[in-house]
């Protein structure tokens, strides 16, 4: 579950880089100052860790909606400790810091110079900056909404598994 939120969470960090084509023979490559530029304007430090942070509220409300009561004081001691630990070994490979050299290497191939300053106009912009302001919290609303979609899949999965498991009995 944690992995399909994080997917998603990158998938809208890194959109621009996924959706382009490698820029066209005729364009000049972005330079690492180019590439510097847009990540400063777009303060991708910052919205990667908003995006973290929103991501691991998302999984622990959907621990607690999906056991809630079921738990013994002991058991959610143990899944909250499960979790911290989850939560450090993501935040390891998956934070900016981790993260910020292949970003810029990815950027610097797909997309040309023109680009990227067309990029960094935007994101400079009071329209750009508001955007990049909300993606958090569209990230946060979004998984919100896939969370019973997910849920209702994993308990499909679940019941799936144990009448194959049955029916190999």
């Amino acid at each position: 579950m944690r992995r399909i939120g994080l997917s998603l969470a990158l998938l809208f960090a890194f959109a621009p880089a996924i959706a382009a084509q490698p820029p066209a023979q005729a364009d000049a490559a972005a330079s690492a100052a180019d590439v510097d530029r847009l990540l400063q304007a777009m303060d991708m430090k910052t919205m990667m860790a908003g995006m973290m942070q929103q991501m691991g509220a998302a999984q622990e409300k959907m621990l607690a909606d999906a056991f809630g009561g079921d738990l013994t004081e002991e058991k959610r001691k143990q899944m909250q400790a499960a979790m911290a630990t989850s939560n450090a070994v993501i935040q390891k490979h998956l934070s900016w810091d981790a993260l910020e050299p292949i970003v810029r290497k990815v950027y610097a191939q797909v997309f040309s110079a023109r680009e990227v300053q067309a990029m960094t106009a935007f994101y400079a912009s009071p329209e750009g900056a508001s955007i990049l302001k909300k993606s958090p919290q569209a990230m946060a609303l979004t998984m919100q909404e896939i969370q019973p979609v997910m849920l209702a899949a994993m308990q499909e999965v679940k019941a799936a598994i144990e009448q194959q498991a049955a029916a190999a009995q």
